[in-house]
């Protein structure tokens, strides 16, 4: 079954570090037990890696016969439960697994990617310092991330590869200008508390991606097409003037042939008649060149025309699962962002008011796949 490694390597991450199994405690969820009943978010954490374990046999039983997790699970129901025994069954789980999958190239990446990608969303925190946060979308690790998003081909649904990777670019564009005030600022304020907590939301969109959630497989918004479009023309912005600076000197060239030519019509030649008529000639023939420069550029940009509308839906996918953080950005930052084309994330300051702070909650949080910040 397509995800089942990444999936696998995912559970066994949440299964080593029991706080990704919980609610996030920034998120306080509006749950009154007398009259809803528990989502599996506001279960108790025991209920939750019962749940976890049933889902791991069935995961095992898929993609790594003969490795059994009975060990792992009898650790994980015991009624004294031993957190350091449990760790080193599934340390010892994880061992057997990569040497179950390490012939298969696809599998053993889709199950490192799982891993790493829950770790790149989950081991940041409000205590651990900026540098904890920006360290796992430096190029290195991003690059990693991408490595086994590529290498796991067939093992994760098709696209999603080009999405994620995307998505993760879009972040660190995003962290790149805002890196200054992330470091002075991380211990002032709510500043990490929001990132951390974007953060955990983004766990949510890029899991709901390589799992084949149709809730993230479908169409992208309307706000991330807009998103798409402004980068479009950005980058056809930055691309003509690219082109001018490189090539400012044919421009002048033909401009002082142009100009040169009138000069000489009009010094020259005699009668308003012959002057006129050398001039339209001339603006024929400067026309014609025009015409037949655009006709040449129109054909080479024709061949073209496919893989920018691939590179626009891919682009368009991506601001369609990335969930940046809601933070206040300065004039300068705003420009930064803009040229970058990153999205500025839709604040709704009397929406967020209206509920106490924290207050998001997991049905927020459950919604955030597939949400798309405004541009």
């Amino acid at each position: 079954m397509a995800s089942s490694a990444y999936r696998l390597g995912w559970l066994m991450a949440q299964l080593f570090d029991e706080h990704r199994l919980q609610v996030d405690e920034l998120f306080l969820p509006p749950f009154n037990p007398d009259v809803q009943l528990p989502l599996v978010a506001e279960l108790p954490l025991p209920r939750k890696r019962e749940l976890a374990l049933a889902d791991l046999d069935d995961l095992l039983a898929g993609i790594a016969s003969g490795v059994h997790a009975a060990e792992v699970k009898a650790a994980g129901t015991a009624q004294e439960f031993d957190a350091a025994v449990f760790g080193e069954r599934v340390q010892a789980l994880h061992q057997a697994i990569l040497d179950r999958l390490v012939s298969d190239d696809q599998q053993i990446s889709a199950y490192q990617l799982g891993l790493a990608l829950s770790d790149t969303c989950w081991l940041a925190t409000p205590q651990g310092g900026p540098q904890a946060f920006i360290v796992m979308f430096q190029r290195g690790q991003v690059a990693s991330l991408k490595t086994w998003l590529a290498s796991a081909g067939d093992a994760i649904p098709a696209g999603s590869a080009g999405i994620i990777g995307q998505s993760l670019e879009n972040w660190q564009d995003w962290i790149e200008v805002n890196a200054q005030n992330i470091t002075k600022d991380w211990g002032s304020g709510d500043q990490a508390q929001q990132i951390v907590k974007a953060l955990h939301i983004q766990a949510m969109a890029w899991h709901s991606v390589l799992v084949g959630d149709p809730q993230t497989s479908g169409g992208p918004s309307v706000n991330a097409w807009i998103q798409t479009a402004t980068s479009v023309v950005r980058i056809a912005r930055t691309v003509t003037m690219s082109a001018l600076r490189r090539f400012w000197w044919l421009m002048a060239i033909i401009v002082v042939v142009i100009i040169a030519v009138l000069v000489l019509v009009v010094v020259t030649l005699h009668g308003t008649s012959r002057a006129w008529a050398s001039l339209v000639w001339v603006g024929g023939a400067v026309g014609g060149v025009g015409v037949s420069f655009r006709s040449a550029v129109g054909k080479a940009m024709s061949g073209a025309e496919s893989e920018v509308w691939a590179a626009a839906k891919l682009d368009a996918a991506a601001w369609n699962v990335t969930w940046l953080p809601a933070l206040k950005q300065s004039p300068s930052q705003q420009r930064s962002l803009n040229r970058a084309g990153v999205a500025m994330p839709a604040i709704r300051p009397n929406l967020e008011a209206a509920v106490p702070a924290g207050a998001a909650g997991a049905a927020g949080a459950a919604g955030a796949a597939g949400a798309a910040p405004k541009a």
